[in-house]
């Protein structure tokens, strides 16, 4: 019976959420990604008004933005009782239209318990004009204000790499002026 009623609640939260959301009983260490285009990642920021949004753009092929993920995911902690949001918006290329195994399994090892998103949208083509990512580099950050408005941009080059010093600074004096 009650692996009836298990079965029950995972079709519905499929018909309700999607494939991509669903995270089966049993397993709590499972982080939910969502597939998303322009318009859903403009929802999910819609979402958190009234928050100081930081949404960080990365990919598993993204030396820099592995290496900074953990950053990111102590800051998602370190903030969050201050008003801070965190969500990750991943540019890995889609397994026939669904979450590849390895976002999954690196979000999963990062303890990443922040909204998850990946882009259906390839960043070479499309996604990286779609999402503002005009030059194609990774990492990326975006800030938004408590009204859901872009304020600030962060992204390193070649010559000065991406610091979360830096965004760290951003997000303080963002948490500080937009209340």
């Amino acid at each position: 019976m009650l692996k009836h009623i298990v079965g029950l609640a995972v079709v519905a939260s499929v018909l309700l959420f999607g494939l991509e959301s669903v995270v089966l009983a049993g397993d709590s260490k499972a982080t939910t990604v969502r597939v998303v285009d322009k318009a859903g990642f403009d929802a999910e920021i819609a979402l958190h008004k009234g928050k100081i949004v930081l949404v960080d753009c990365w990919a598993t092929w993204c030396v820099p933005c592995v290496k900074e993920f953990p950053k990111t995911v102590a800051m998602s902690h370190d903030f969050a009782d201050k008003g801070l949001v965190v969500i990750s918006l991943s540019f890995d290329e889609l397994a026939d239209g669904k979450v590849p195994t390895k976002v999954q399994k690196f979000l999963d090892k990062q303890g990443a318990d922040f909204p998850n998103l990946i882009s259906e949208l390839p960043l070479a083509e499309e996604g990286g004009v779609a999402f503002g990512i005009n030059d194609g580099a990774l990492p990326h950050m975006m800030l938004f204000d408590r009204k859901g408005k872009l304020i600030r941009r962060l992204a390193g080059t070649e010559e000065k790499p991406l610091s979360h010093d830096d965004v760290a600074s951003a997000v303080e004096k963002a948490l500080k002026t937009s209340k």
